[in-house]
This record gives C-alpha cells, sequence and structure tokens, in this order.
C-alpha cells in the first residue's frame, strides 16, 4: 500500500512527498539489515519490484495505450532535463527530453521489439507558447546504398492546459533500431 499511495501522490502533483515514501521504504528494507526480497507490506516474497515499478511510472509521468497508438511523458523529476527507459506491449527503448530556452527536443528510440504510434503527448506545455512541430525518424537500419535512412515527418498539434499532444498523420511503426525525434518550438 506504501508504494501504491507513494506513486498517487507523484502522479497528483507531491512528488517530494512521494519521494519521502519511498525513500523510507527502501531504508526500512535495506539489505544491510534484511532479506531485500522479501517485504512483508508488499505480500510476502518478490512482489516489491512490480509495486515499486508503478512509482517509476509516475515519476515519468508515462502513459500508453496500445490499442490507441498513444504513448506520453510528463516528467516530474528534472523534466528541462530527462531520460527514462520505458516499455510497451511489443517493445522497449528510452526516451529523452531536454528543453532550453524556448525549445523542447524529445527523442524515443526504440531498442528492441517494435511500437505502434498515432499520438505522443508530453506535459509543461504551458511555459512557451507552441508555434511549431517537427519530427522526423531516424534509423541506424542502413539502406541498399549504405546511407542511413531519415523519414520526415508533418505533425499536428494540440495544447490542452499543460500538455501538448502531437498526432501524425499516418500510424507510425517503429522497429528496433528507430528514434522518433520531434522538436517542439
Amino acid at each position: 500500500f506504501e508504494y501504491q499511495a507513494a506513486g498517487h501522490m507523484i502522479w497528483e502533483g507531491m512528488t517530494q512527498e512521494g519521494l519521502a515514501v519511498t525513500r523510507m521504504l527502501h531504508d526500512r528494507y535495506h539489505a544491510s539489515r534484511r532479506n531485500p526480497f522479501n517485504e512483508v507490506e508488499c505480500g510476502d516474497h518478490y512482489a516489491r519490484s512490480m509495486a515499486s515499478y508503478g512509482v517509476f511510472l509516475a515519476a515519468c509521468g508515462y502513459r500508453y495505450d496500445g490499442p490507441q497508438g498513444l504513448l506520453a511523458f510528463d516528467p516530474r523529476i528534472s523534466p528541462d532535463d530527462f531520460r527514462a527507459a520505458f516499455t510497451t506491449a511489443q517493445g522497449w527503448g528510452t526516451y529523452r527530453q531536454k528543453r532550453t530556452n524556448n525549445k523542447q527536443s524529445i527523442s524515443i528510440n526504440l531498442r528492441w521489439g517494435s511500437l505502434r504510434l498515432r499520438t505522443f503527448a508530453c506535459g509543461n506545455a504551458d511555459k512557451y507558447a507552441i508555434n511549431q512541430i517537427k519530427g522526423r525518424i531516424a534509423s541506424d537500419i542502413t539502406d541498399q546504398s549504405d546511407q542511413s535512412m531519415e523519414y520526415n515527418l508533418n505533425p499536428s498539434f494540440k495544447v490542452n492546459g499543460k500538455e501538448c499532444t502531437i498526432t501524425f498523420d499516418k500510424e507510425l511503426e517503429l522497429q528496433a533500431g528507430q528514434s522518433l525525434e520531434l522538436e517542439i518550438a
């Protein structure tokens, strides 16, 4: 219950309080004092990693809906320079966002599997006015001429409160070795 409460605190904007609860749990079950694989509050044996994963998702502000083709991040920790791993139904990779002045750069690098994507959403869009979004798919997979393949995208976007929702004109399917790179300005 404590990890669930910590995750919920972070989702509701109480980031420091949620992290404090998580730290308290870490200290209570530190490996130097007891078996770190048996937190009795988590149902006795091995449930800790699953319970604590909810806190990770909340800290990333991560949302995923495979059938809808939606991937979203709204980091609660270091949103100006953030990087985290993510998993989806058919793949996994890394997400990175960097903010400088009035620009936000986003990179979704698929490391394994595939990712169907129709919509991407990111948080904190109210920090600056958004005039345009550029997107491209870069690949470390080479075509027959040994050139790195690259596809430019022209996505549409909508700002609703603190969230910017980016919609692609057609569904994208990223494969391992491909990156979706977005520049919001």
